[in-house]
């Protein structure tokens, strides 16, 4: 199944979606939102563990290495303090 979607954020919400593509965390916008919906559908209980690592496990990969990874995630913990 599939389905096409136009979103417009605005704000705040523009802003965060837009850091997550600057820090490389997600490589566009709409790998953002479908790690959300992901998120979302976990908290509320309607994906299963199994289920869960069979939709990670769906996206293509990004290539990205462990190094880069923890450097990524250093950064990002540098800027918050």
């Amino acid at each position: 199944m599939e389905t096409n979607l136009t979103l417009k954020f605005k704000g705040k919400e523009a802003e965060l979606l837009e850091e997550l593509i600057k820090q490389g965390l997600f490589s566009s916008k709409s790998e953002a939102i479908r790690a959300a919906l992901i998120h979302y559908f976990i908290e509320l209980g309607l994906l299963g563990r199994e289920q869960q690592w069979k939709e990670i496990q769906s996206f293509k990969k990004r290539g990205v290495t462990l190094e880069k990874l923890e450097k990524d995630i250093r950064v990002i913990k540098e800027k918050r303090k």
